[in-house]
């Protein structure tokens, strides 16, 4: 897993999956007209959504990180700005 609360997000997703293919099944027998592809039409559209809902959380997740990380940079420059004003203050001359 790529982040630690990926696990409930798949385990949904894969029960969607598994949901779609007992809808198709049901549907192939008590729909007369019903006719899906090889694949279930169904079931591909179920995991186009999970492919999108896995990017978008992906990237929602990305977003945050790299919120997080300019923070920690703006912080740093401060804090580094302030430490050399400070050395400067330091190494300057006395007031006479």
């Amino acid at each position: 897993m790529r982040f630690p609360n990926d696990m409930s997000f798949h385990i949904r997703m894969a029960a969607l999956v598994i949901a779609s293919l007992f809808l198709e099944h049901i549907a192939n027998t008590r729909l007369p007209n019903w006719s899906s592809p090889q694949i279930g039409i169904i079931t591909f559209v179920m995991g186009m959504a999970w492919i999108a809902l896995f990017t978008m959380h992906h990237g929602v997740a990305l977003q945050d990180r790299i919120r997080v990380l300019e923070d920690k940079l703006e912080r740093t420059n401060q804090l580094a700005e302030i430490l050399a004003d400070e050395t400067r203050q330091r190494r300057s001359l006395p007031p006479m």
